[in-house]
């Protein structure tokens, strides 16, 4: 996690202009203000940086930061059953 963690961190800060020390695991990406066109670009972006395809609903306003890692962590480990239930 600690890598996923730290290039989403990256990206949420190149990409959406986010203050890198503004970021914390437990904020949603609603209170980072990203609105709906950021979430779709975010969305995007996910998938041409880690070869995954990561569902709206997994990078909503409400979802967390750790949420958006531990989900591409799942994605990438191929546990894709684990993350729909959650």
């Amino acid at each position: 996690m600690p890598e996923t963690y730290d290039a989403v961190r990256s990206l949420l800060t190149s990409a959406f202009r986010v203050p890198e020390d503004e970021i914390r695991p437990e904020l949603t990406l609603g209170q980072l203000d990203l609105d709906s066109l950021a979430l779709t670009e975010l969305v995007l972006i996910l998938h041409e940086r880690f070869g995954v395809r990561v569902n709206a609903e997994h990078a909503s306003r409400d979802t967390t930061v750790t949420q958006v890692v531990d989900h591409l962590d799942a994605l990438r480990a191929g546990g894709t059953e684990a993350v729909a239930s959650s």
